[in-house]
């Protein structure tokens, strides 16, 4: 009785958090424009359902998108595909995803909201397999605890309440190597089969799973050398299976588009694939490296787009973009960028949770652990590898739920004084993520002084995304005195399809008004906005949008200044 009283008691507790989970994100999703990263997802998902075609935004695998899309295909949006060349380096998905914004006028946002309800799903799965896993391996207060890490995350409910892939992308891996884990303990014919169907279900979110490929083999290989029980160990053939279906699946939701083509006849412009750059070989037209090689007849067993995804993010990396970190600013990047960016980034109760976690588990080595916990390693090796791009933080955003469930295990510690510890950090990471609710996209952690102070340490993605403009529009809603109001922030769309009353660009020399600027213009290279870096802003709109007001005197103040030192 008492047994059937506390499953009941944990499922109401599960329930709950999951259902405050759900709130949270469906609010964030309503009061946000869309950012950056959907303002093209949304267009290609729309045109991959009719068109039935993969080449638009082929840099991510379309899963996600699509699964956004369903809901908008029946209000019959205006569409047109005319600006998509289908060019090797060409990203179209940018000048169609904007047409799409100004074809749909104000009605756009109404469709990004939808688009953005319909991903939920996919961040309960991370949120149920988070507890699962640390139920299984620590117990139930464990699992709690890992599902209240994800439900409150600041990361997961800024991206989980978008339609871009990452977070989305992170809960179909966690997914993946949960049931893979459980084949490997028990190698049956079922669960070979959903473990190769959440593997094509990884794939399809994000093309950073393809890691799974080798690294499953590898943990095959090691637990076969680990495990006593000679009758329990997992077959060759069952691995060869998954690794199959998850293939399979990958070349159904790509719709069978251009199968086993001969790697000879690919086209990429990235180094690694394409080979050197030539004057006759130039990046617009490709290259392969392959060519002229005993690889070069070799029938690629996967759809074209889903190759040409990797080589375009791959270019990406390649490529010394201007980097900013700890506030100093230079081409290429740093190795400890993603290292440090967690630490700004993620509620410091986590990392502590990580730390003694990391202590219980080389004090008690089980390779189950090393299971859970290769992933996130691997991730976070991957992209600190790429150094070229560092700008966006949430592509590690894929290890976050294995350093969830892992950090779940101090709240299993037995010594009493351990006990105690870990109800207070969850407190505290729990409030520290709500105090800046719904700012998930701009949060920085308390010791850095929050999102009003990440400027000092991050930039580009992790800041401002263009996230905030709704929310700029009630404040100039508010205050219809505040005029002329002048607008610069990182949206790709023109903010008055948001139907904001504004004046356009900041003019110079000024003029008296009031200043809307994103925070990535006011800290940019350039410094081109200077002059407001000397006042406090009179309000903000959400955490990545400064407003300033510019008295008469003031205008005057300086344009007499600029007037003197020419």
């Amino acid at each position: 009785m008492i047994e059937f009283v506390r499953k009941r008691v944990v499922v109401f507790i599960v329930t709950g958090i999951l259902c405050v989970h759900i709130l949270l994100l469906a609010w964030s999703a309503t009061v946000h424009s869309p950012t950056n990263g959907e303002v093209p997802a949304l267009a290609a998902g729309i045109y991959h359902w009719q068109e039935g075609r993969f080449d638009l935004f082929r840099v991510n695998p379309p899963l996600i998108r699509m699964v956004a899309a369903v809901p908008v295909l029946f209000y019959a949006p205006k569409t047109d595909w005319r600006l998509n060349q289908d060019l090797l380096a060409s990203r179209d998905e940018f000048p169609v995803g904007i047409e799409f914004i100004r074809l749909n006028g104000e009605k756009s946002f109404f469709y990004f909201t939808l688009a953005r309800l319909a991903c939920i799903p996919f961040s309960l799965i991370g949120a149920v397999v988070c507890f699962l896993w640390a139920r299984e391996l620590y117990g139930t207060l464990s699992g709690l605890a890992a599902l209240i890490l994800w439900c409150l995350s600041p990361t997961v409910l800024g991206h989980a309440s978008t339609i871009g892939p990452d977070a989305h992308a992170a809960a179909c891996g966690l997914l993946a190597s949960y049931l893979f884990w459980h084949w490997l303990k028990s190698p049956c014919a079922s669960l070979m089969l959903f473990t190769g169907l959440a593997l094509g279900l990884a794939e399809l979110a994000k093309s950073t799973w393809i890691v799974f490929f080798p690294l499953w083999t590898l943990l095959w290989i090691a637990w076969r050398i680990v495990r006593k029980d000679q009758s329990a160990k997992p077959p060759l053939a069952g691995l060869c299976a998954i690794l199959l279906i998850g293939m399979l699946c990958i070349n159904i939701g790509y719709g069978g588009e251009r199968i086993f083509q001969p790697l000879g006849q690919f086209r990429f412009i990235s180094t690694a694939l394409g080979g050197p750059t030539t004057e006759t070989n130039n990046k617009m037209k490709g290259k392969n490296r392959f060519i002229g090689t005993p690889l070069e007849s070799l029938p690629v067993p996967l759809p074209q787009n889903y190759i040409l995804g990797i080589d375009i993010q791959r270019s990406d990396f390649e490529f010394q973009s201007k980097n900013y970190l700890l506030g100093q600013w230079k081409f290429g990047g740093w190795w400890y960028y993603y290292l440090a960016a967690f630490l700004v980034k993620e509620p410091v109760a986590l990392t502590i949770l990580l730390l003694s976690s990391v202590f219980l588990f080389f004090r008690r080595l089980k390779f189950d652990e090393v299971v859970l916990s290769v992933p996130a390693v691997v991730v976070f090796l991957l992209v600190s590898s790429q150094t070229g791009m560092n700008q966006h933080y949430r592509y590690a955003l894929g290890a976050l739920p294995f350093l969830f469930v892992f950090a779940s295990k101090f709240v299993a510690a037995e010594r009493r004084v351990f006990r105690v510890m870990p109800l207070l950090l969850l407190g505290w990471y729990g409030l520290s993520s709500l105090a800046v609710f719904p700012g998930g996209l701009s949060y920085f952690n308390d010791v850095v002084g929050g999102p009003q102070q990440g400027h000092r340490y991050l930039l580009g993605s992790n800041l401002e995304w263009g996230q905030d403009v709704l929310l700029l529009k009630k404040w100039g809603d508010t205050y219809s005195d505040a005029r002329p109001l002048f607008v610069d922030q990182a949206s790709y769309f023109d903010v008055d399809m948001a139907d904001l009353d504004s004046d356009g660009l900041p003019p110079t020399p000024l003029v008296p008004g009031w200043y809307a600027i994103g925070v990535n213009r006011l800290y940019d290279r350039e410094k081109q906005y200077r002059y407001f870096l000397n006042y406090e802003p009179v309000a903000r709109a959400g955490y990545s949008i400064y407003i300033y007001h510019v008295p008469l005197e003031e205008a005057n103040r300086v344009r007499t200044g600029m007037e003197t030192k020419e």
